[in-house]
């Protein structure tokens, strides 16, 4: 029985389920076993995490996919791959990698900035960054496709960020990080421009005349949503809008702005950006993950010497989004 309900869990849309601690290091012991890369293997290594997490049978119309995980329970048939939102875009294979720096993970409106800030003294470098969320970037890190990647993954035992799900994730795989902190900034809820729905709470998402948008599953604004939820006894099904995901929160902004949303969990810059009013719930932390060997490469030395040095121009230029703090900006939070 208890096998059924888990199976009838994850049959429902990837969307809906909660991708937690412990289908974290699912997903670490299994990230080595696959044979392939790029967005196909994020897919596939979620879905499977997920399925051993729950202990349930996966079913799949392409079961070859899962044949070298281990312990993994696979039966043929229509599978969760046709309701997974588009692959994530990848970089241009056009890209000169001698002279690009790679970024993955999570989507922050300050990266475009940085990226602007390099490339003004360096014209010799690239920065290019897809926003995948931060769960998959920590697999792209893991596959060798990201020389960095964005995270602000909350771990739900210490309260902290990133250091928890990083090791968790990474180092059963052998692949050591630098944990480099980028900026602080503060999430909560977007809402119309004079919150029309009187929205307050994140106890007002149960109301019937209130409809949301969300993050995909592995944003680490997901995560920290789902997180606030099951402290509070929600479950993502009493929510009006739950199964709508966006991949940036700028998206997120732009569907409450057109009026298709009436709320959803974002960055107070990105309200700031589209003119809408915000509740905030947390400051959280954003930090940059780093595999050791990438981190003490001449490639990343002209972006690690930025950080370092924190220049009050481009800290300025930050904090003019709304709702950051670079305090921690090129500071080691941790190594793993």
């Amino acid at each position: 029985v208890r096998n059924r309900q888990a199976l009838d869990q994850f049959l429902l849309p990837l969307a809906v389920v909660d991708f937690d601690a412990e289908a974290a290091r699912c997903l670490g012991r299994i990230g080595g076993e696959a044979g392939f890369g790029g967005a196909q293997l994020a897919h596939t290594l979620l879905l499977a995490a997920q399925a051993l997490r729950l202990n349930a049978t996966l079913v799949t119309a392409q079961p070859s996919l899962y044949a070298e995980i281990s312990g993994l329970q696979v039966r043929a048939g229509l599978g969760m791959e046709e309701r997974l939102p588009a692959a994530a875009p990848t970089l241009p294979a056009e890209l000169d990698t001698r002279r690009t720096i790679r970024m993955s993970g999570s989507h922050d409106l300050s990266l475009t900035l940085l990226g602007d800030w390099l490339h003004a003294e360096r014209p010799d470098l690239r920065f290019a960054a897809t926003n995948v969320g931060s769960l998959l970037g920590l697999v792209a890190l893991m596959q060798r496709e990201a020389h960095l990647a964005g995270s602000h993954l909350l771990d739900e035992e210490t309260g902290d960020f990133n250091v928890g799900p990083v090791r968790r994730l990474l180092l059963p795989q052998g692949l050591h990080v630098v944990i480099l902190g980028f900026v602080e900034r503060i999430q909560g809820m977007l809402v119309a421009r004079g919150n029309p729905k009187q929205i307050t709470h994140l106890t007002d998402l149960q109301r019937d005349d209130v409809v949301f948008v969300n993050r995909q599953g592995g944003a680490g604004t997901r995560v920290l949503l789902d997180y606030q939820l099951q402290k509070l006894g929600i479950d993502g099904g009493q929510v009006q809008g739950y199964g709508r995901e966006e991949t940036t929160h700028l998206a997120v902004a732009t569907a409450i702005a057109q009026g298709a949303a009436d709320c959803g969990m974002g960055i107070q810059a990105a309200a700031q950006a589209l003119n809408l009013d915000f509740i905030p719930i947390m400051e959280e932390r954003f930090d940059l993950v780093i595999p050791v060997e990438y981190f003490e490469s001449a490639l990343l030395a002209p972006l690690i010497a930025l950080l370092r040095r924190r220049d009050p121009a481009f800290s300025e230029r930050v904090t003019a989004l709304g709702g950051y703090n670079t305090g921690p900006m090129g500071r080691v939070m941790a190594e793993v």
